[in-house]
């Protein structure tokens, strides 16, 4: 379950002043020219509204935001005006702003943060629907924890690596399993290439304890994209 503080309309112009004097964090949606209905993760967030804010959201989430759509149809029934999957910051405010007759398809949207990385920069039709979700996630990491050897871990996130994506926070999560960063930088450069929002893998890398290790990674990221663009 996302938690999450819904602010819209009026509501949250009331509240700006207060929200200055407090740290927070999380997404804020404006549509100036027209209702939408913000999904967070396939989660409604918020009723038919101008202006939505998502507090509270630490890591990467898909957002999409849909046009507002008639009394009590299903929100996916609207246009699709932003899909996109976005990284939250501790206090950072990320602003997604829609425009006046703005349609997408697939993942496009306006927004001021760094599309997700593909292998080698590269489009690739269909990827986001291979990210695994965070409920997919859940039980993907109930299995590893299962394993009695780094062996039978290794070729379960091998299987997993044939089909699906990974973002960078599932990625330091997995990185928890290790207690070496020998065997964490292994782990980094076996999912680098299937991480969905690569700009972000900064964090990832700032989990390792010695700037070697860390130019290693760095050196090794920019060899790969030496090689696939």
């Amino acid at each position: 379950m996302i938690r999450h503080l819904i602010l819209s309309g009026y509501l949250l112009l009331a509240t700006l002043p207060a929200m200055k004097a407090v740290s927070i964090d999380g997404i804020r949606i404006e549509s100036p020219h027209r209702k939408i209905v913000v999904l967070v993760d396939g989660q409604q967030i918020c009723l038919p509204t101008f202006s939505c804010f998502v507090a509270n959201l630490h890591g990467s989430y898909q957002v999409e935001v849909y046009e507002a759509p008639s009394h009590g149809e299903n929100p996916r029934r609207g246009k699709l005006l932003y899909d996109e999957r976005v990284h939250c910051s501790i206090n950072e405010v990320k602003d997604i702003l829609i425009p006046k007759d703005k349609r997408v398809s697939g993942n496009r949207g306006t927004s001021n943060h760094h599309k997700p990385g593909r292998p080698g920069d590269r489009p690739i039709e269909g990827q986001y629907e291979r990210v695994m979700s965070p409920s997919a996630f859940e039980q993907f990491m109930g299995l590893m924890e299962k394993q009695n050897f780094d062996s039978d871990r290794k070729e379960v996130l091998d299987h997993a690596l044939l089909t699906s994506w990974f973002t960078t926070d599932q990625c330091i999560r997995l990185m928890d399993f290790y207690r070496f960063d020998s065997e964490k930088k292994q782990l980094m450069k076996k999912i680098y290439p299937k991480i969905a929002d690569k700009p972000n893998f900064y964090y990832a890398i700032d989990k390792l304890t010695f700037s070697s290790d860390k130019n290693e990674i760095n050196a090794f990221i920019k060899q790969y994209h030496e090689k696939n663009n």
